[in-house]
């Protein structure tokens, strides 16, 4: 499907992947994931909120944070054991403390909107979710090489599916929706995206200019410009806060979640869900605490409702080191991110 260009910047490395079709013998494979052409510098820090409109968004089943307040006070629950958590934020107008629950209150909101059907990949007939994971384990490597924030990468997955959800794509044009989708992504989320001309040289001149900005048309039309949403990574933020987590402990979590962005499976649980997920697997793994009653008023989750998405998730983990897609292992198997993938994963997260 795809060709490499021979004798451009011989000194750089191309990633080529390759999988037997059942009914048709066919191979395809992807370009360099090298360092972008363009001299960006990645944004430090994350940046969270926004807008969106939705029409008839129904209003999450799970309560809200004041309610888990009322009702917990209500049943004689100590709720003065759960702590502020913003309370050294409170002077950080960066940190909006005053908004930040209502904030979460709409993401959960609008979240089901948001989300994809976990079988629409049976309207598709030219792809499967086989193709989808070698998409997404190379998009993994190219956002780490174009040292992207990690925002980019969850908002692209979202658009990917969203997208894949409403359109009927052929296996020749899967990789154009994918470097499309991280263009997009890119656009929204960094303050240096990478160019049009990194994505053509990255996907070794497989599509041209022209061709990925007449796909961010199609793309952006067709899911309305809607690009404010709550991804794995915005409930995160807050979850980690909730949690107390040191670097360590938002490494392993984010490993976790990371791990189930190319398992199309993944897809029945939500993103607050898998973004809970991790974070439960990290205390588990790390024995740093246990689901508390303050995990629980932020995640809206108890632990028995956690638990069946923790195991799933952390099967993924315990597959990883000897899947066929490697790259969010290899990722956090490195030096840069604290080896975090080759610490043990709980061994009783089993359903």
């Amino acid at each position: 499907m795809i060709t490499g260009a021979q004798g451009v910047r011989q000194t750089r490395s191309k990633t080529t992947y390759e999988v037997p079709q059942q009914q048709q013998q066919q191979s395809f494979e992807w370009g360099r994931t090298s360092q972008r052409t363009s001299h960006g510098k990645p944004r430090r820090g994350s940046v969270m909120g926004g807008t969106m409109t939705t029409a008839g968004a129904d209003v999450d089943m799970r309560e809200s944070y004041s309610t888990y307040l009322e009702r917990s006070s209500a049943a004689d629950v100590m709720t003065d054991a759960l702590p502020d958590i913003d309370l050294y934020d409170h002077d950080n107008p960066l940190a909006v403390t005053q908004y930040v629950n209502d904030i979460y209150q709409y993401w959960y909101k609008v979240e089901p909107d948001t989300r994809v059907s976990e079988t629409y990949m049976l309207i598709q007939g030219d792809i499967n979710y086989k193709m989808r994971a070698i998409l997404i384990d190379w998009l993994v490597e190219v956002h780490l090489k174009f040292k992207l924030m990690p925002e980019t990468l969850f908002l692209t997955t979202n658009l990917i599916d969203r997208f894949l959800e409403l359109k009927t794509v052929t296996r020749r044009n899967l990789q154009l929706v994918g470097v499309t989708a991280m263009l997009v992504a890119s656009k929204y989320e960094e303050i240096w995206a990478p160019e049009v001309r990194d994505f053509v040289y990255i996907s070794d001149r497989a599509y041209t200019r022209q061709q990925i900005l007449e796909m961010e048309k199609q793309m952006l039309n067709t899911l309305g410009f809607h690009l404010t949403v709550p991804t794995p990574y915005c409930f995160l933020n807050r979850f980690f806060k909730a949690a107390g987590g040191d670097r360590q402990f938002q490494l392993y979590a984010s490993y976790a979640v990371e791990c189930a962005l190319p398992e199309y499976g993944m897809l029945k649980y939500s993103g607050s869900t898998l973004a809970a997920a991790g974070v439960y697997i990290a205390i588990r793994g790390l024995q740093t605490g246990s689901w508390n009653h303050t995990m629980e008023a932020h995640t809206r989750l108890s632990e028995s409702e956690v638990y069946p998405c923790a195991c799933d998730m952390a099967e993924l983990m315990r597959k990883a080191p000897t899947a066929t897609l490697t790259a969010v292992y290899k990722k956090y198997s490195s030096e840069k991110f604290m080896k975090i993938a080759t610490l043990p994963v709980p061994h009783d997260l089993r359903l």
